[in-house]
């Protein structure tokens, strides 16, 4: 499934690459503060994250693998791991663009499979991940816009 999003952030680019680049950071802004980051080196990570399901919150561990790394512009990644007993396979990256010193436009895309049981339903939870992901990005979104407010010494938006 392909997944996609565009964000405008009231902060420098600087800011919002500090944060992304760095996944214990980048996992605070996970919005039901459900996120645990295991660093193995520069580049690898193990991620647990708390994923809703119809049987209710179930813990997911994903090996996250930073692909390309060009500061302050682009970072991508791959992922794997498993849920419910079947693969889950991705890669995305995110795109950061100065679009005033202190306005950065983040552009993000991922394409996510989904392997055994719940391959099957791909479809149907293509829009519920969607939103989850948006969720996030507001989320970071808003981090970083009270961080940058707080830097200028003047309230958020």
């Amino acid at each position: 499934m392909h997944l996609s999003g565009e964000t405008e952030i009231a902060a420098t680019r600087r800011r919002v690459w500090d944060t992304i680049s760095n996944p214990n950071r980048a996992a605070a802004s996970n919005s039901s503060g459900q996120a645990q980051v295991e660093k193995i080196d520069d580049r690898h990570y193990r991620v647990t994250v708390s994923a809703p399901t119809a049987m209710g919150a179930m813990s997911v561990v994903l090996e996250l693998n930073v692909t390309d790394l060009d500061a302050p512009s682009r970072i991508a990644a791959t992922i794997e791991g498993a849920i419910m007993g079947g693969p889950i396979t991705g890669q995305g990256s995110i795109d950061l663009a100065e679009l005033e010193p202190k306005l950065t436009r983040a552009t993000w895309a991922a394409d996510v499979t989904l392997g055994g049981l719940l391959g099957g339903f791909e479809g149907m939870m293509q829009g519920p991940i969607q939103n989850a992901a948006d969720q996030v990005f507001a989320s970071l979104k808003e981090r970083l816009e009270e961080e940058e407010a707080a830097a200028d010494g003047s309230p958020a938006n």
